[in-house]
């Protein structure tokens, strides 16, 4: 007969004497097995979760397996057939899935929609892409949310046979190639595979689209910001910094993760958040310098686990 999840719990508990993991010990949590779903290799979703996933391993005794996926609809997808435990998810992507049975643990870091072209294109807008090759993002992709909802705001439509569904690897391959006039991302700064394409063809500068003047009246998640100029120092610029936009990012789990996994869980967060926010690898740092308890609390549209409320009540935010 197949195990529940609060019994694998209780038999972690018991397990945890003879743990070799001197962190371990004492948590009820030792053995339970964690699925974190988070992104591409070439994303801070990976980046960030994977190190997350070894705080958790370290501190708590789960049994940690780091899921690489083509992000927020894939993870989305994943909490709700029980492949995954906990993922990272944008807050338009979760809107749109409606999250059936689904929490949220934290409010992290804000991913900014990136819209790169060449810098010699004559693409200035959002409504100057019609009729040009475009990477959307690959499918089941956060990514590919956003480029829909931008297009149609851009009187564009939501299909077209100009409109590729390529991962950011492969985008960026095809842009500085001539292949495709344009790709949207969205991640957070800087995006590592960006950085790495800049650098390896200094030939090819690419530019970023200011995206301040989109209507956002029909897309409340999104926020303007501005992309800081030591983010990408070798992305083309204008005499004015490029404003863009910015989506929530969200830890999400399932509603029935028991409240002192999804507790223990956001208390871990926190406790490692100095550390990651100093972390050598600047990805992460950059990542996890934005992560706070008084706005990871802010969840919109999704509610907040119980086990989660508890650890932000307990810690009077």
């Amino acid at each position: 007969m197949a195990l529940t999840r609060r019994a694998l719990i209780m038999l972690g508990a018991a397990a945890t004497l003879s743990a070799p993991s001197l962190a371990a010990c004492g948590s009820s949590l030792s053995g339970v097995q964690l699925r974190v779903a988070t992104g591409g290799t070439g994303g801070v979703y990976y980046t960030l979760g994977s190190k997350l996933a070894d705080a958790w391993a370290s501190r708590l005794g789960v049994a940690k397996k780091v899921l690489q996926t083509s992000g927020s609809v894939q993870n989305l997808a994943a909490l709700h057939k029980n492949t995954a435990d906990v993922a990272f998810v944008a807050a338009d992507a979760a809107a749109k899935d409606g999250a059936k049975g689904l929490r949220a643990l934290a409010r992290i870091y804000d991913d900014y929609i990136q819209v790169l072209v060449r810098n010699d294109s004559k693409i200035n807008s959002l409504a100057d892409l019609r009729g040009h090759a475009v990477s959307i993002g690959s499918d089941q992709s956060g990514v590919k949310v956003v480029a829909l909802n931008l297009l149609t705001t851009a009187g564009l439509p939501d299909t077209s046979p100009t409109y590729f569904q390529d991962t950011l690897h492969d985008s960026l391959t095809y842009l500085v190639a001539g292949q495709r006039d344009a790709l949207f991302w969205s991640g957070g700064l800087p995006t590592p595979d960006i950085t790495k394409t800049m650098k390896s063809h200094p030939d090819v500068p690419l530019r970023m689209l200011d995206l301040s003047t989109v209507d956002r009246a029909n897309l409340p998640y999104y926020n303007v910001e501005t992309v800081p100029q030591t983010s990408y120092p070798l992305l083309a610029r204008s005499d004015k910094a490029v404003s863009t936009l910015a989506v929530h990012n969200l830890l999400m789990v399932r509603e029935d993760m028991p409240d002192d996994e999804a507790e223990a869980l956001v208390r871990t967060l926190f406790e490692v958040q100095p550390d990651l926010a100093t972390d050598s690898d600047q990805v992460v740092s950059l990542a996890a310098q934005l992560i706070d308890p008084r706005s990871a609390i802010e969840t919109a549209p999704i509610d907040l686990h119980p086990g989660a409320l508890s650890y932000y009540r307990s810690a009077k935010v």
